[in-house]
């Protein structure tokens, strides 16, 4: 990807703690809620949600170079937060591979996909469990 590729996110306040995203130049729309009832993902839930799908996406990228088909793996993310709630200590993270994939092949990419830019920009004292299945 290179510089020219990445496009700036516009964020919007509206009311009762909702946001709405755009990325520049694009229609799609990444809605947030806070307060209840909602139905969009909370700014936490999105982390949890980048964090996914930058996993997965080199997942994906790996197993494409090694001529491998991961193709519906499944990643779920469920953060904690600490007592206050003012950051996220913990990602648990539960891989659901193909079952065509071995032991080995399973254990390679849940390890690979913590190689994403998304982790890597993480604090570093988050503790993450890993479950493969």
């Amino acid at each position: 990807i290179s510089k020219e590729d990445i496009m700036a996110v516009r964020t919007t306040l509206g009311e009762n703690l909702e946001t709405k995203s755009v990325l520049d130049g694009k229609k799609a729309v990444l809605r947030s809620a806070y307060m209840e009832p909602r139905e969009e993902m909370q700014p936490g839930e999105m982390l949890a949600a980048a964090l996914g799908a930058c996993m997965l996406t080199m997942v994906g990228f790996i197993a494409s170079k090694r001529g491998e088909n991961v193709t519906g793996t499944e990643l779920a993310v469920e953060p904690a937060f600490d007592e206050g709630h003012t950051r996220v200590v913990r990602m648990d993270l539960t891989f659901s591979f193909p079952a065509s994939l071995t032991a080995e092949q399973k254990e390679f990419y849940a390890k690979a996909a913590q190689s994403c830019p998304v982790h890597n920009s993480l604090r570093e004292d988050i503790t993450y469990t890993t479950h493969i299945k």
